[in-house]
């Protein structure tokens, strides 16, 4: 038995595990990942759409019926200014009331329902990105010449990659986390400003009919009317209420970033010194 016969062995094998990849084959397997990653991502696509169709159908409908309901209530109006030969006994609460509940439809819409479908569409979306952005990664590994060097560095360079991979899905599993609770925000304060506005609304509603009652003309002064004003502040106190609890949130928010940013940092260092 000659042991030292199998050095060459050794070395041919040792070798060939290094070589770098040539480049028709590394081209292919580009060509592969961005394949393979396309039509994942074109599943995510194809399961979003019927959901998407759901939320405006939905909002179609709900507009519908309220828009019934304005017509019956605008119908029931005409019939009694017709039996009374007044407008006094109009209910203008009623409008005011349907247009804030067409607002809301919005709101619920665009404020709760969608964030809470693309929450889920967009985690699965991160998540092809970073499955594939690793592969790319180690793939690229594989073409890593330097010399005595190229093992290590290889195998730096997909410690590295697998690093950045894990604190990724934590970085976008955070921007997810913050769409939704922004979204929620929204969706509360957005719901008070309407109301702010449907009070306001009323208000107008009930003056301008009294004027013409009254036979004066139907001109209303907001300025001259108090409670116009305390509305008004009511109004502006709920927006200014959102834009404060969207700062806040993002401040938290951008304090948890750094810390993963931070995190990441450190693990990396520590590779690269192991």
């Amino acid at each position: 038995m000659h042991l030292p016969r199998l050095a060459p062995v050794v070395f041919f094998v040792t070798t060939a595990a290094l070589a770098q990849i040539d480049p028709a084959t590394f081209q292919l397997q580009q060509q592969d990942i961005d394949r393979r990653e396309r039509r994942e991502n074109q599943k995510i696509e194809q399961a979003e759409e019927p959901e998407r169709i759901k939320l405006r159908t939905r909002e179609r409908d709900e507009l519908a019926r309220v828009q019934r309901e304005t017509a019956l209530a605008a119908g029931a109006a005409s019939a009694t200014v017709v039996a009374t030969g007044t407008v006094t006994a109009i209910d203008t609460n009623k409008f005011v009331q349907l247009k804030f509940a067409e607002d809301e439809v919005h709101n619920l819409i665009q404020n709760r329902l969608t964030p809470e479908m693309d929450a889920r569409f967009q985690r699965a979306r991160n998540a092809v990105n970073r499955k594939f952005t690793l592969e790319r990664a180690k793939l690229d590994a594989q073409q890593i010449d330097a010399g005595d060097a190229t093992a290590k560095q290889r195998d730096r360079a997909i410690k590295t990659a697998e690093i950045n991979e894990k604190f990724q899905a934590q970085t976008d599993d955070l921007a997810v986390e913050q769409a939704g609770e922004e979204a929620k925000l929204r969706y509360i304060h957005t719901t008070k400003i309407n109301a702010a506005e449907r009070d306001l609304a009323a208000l107008t509603a009930r003056y301008l009919l009294e004027q013409s009652t009254k036979g004066s003309a139907a001109i209303f002064n907001p300025t001259a009317d108090p409670e116009y004003g305390k509305l008004s502040a009511a109004r502006d106190q709920a927006k200014s209420s959102l834009d404060t609890a969207l700062d806040e949130l993002r401040v938290k928010f951008s304090v948890r970033r750094t810390d993963i940013d931070n995190a990441r940092e450190d693990e990396q260092a520590k590779g690269n010194n192991g």
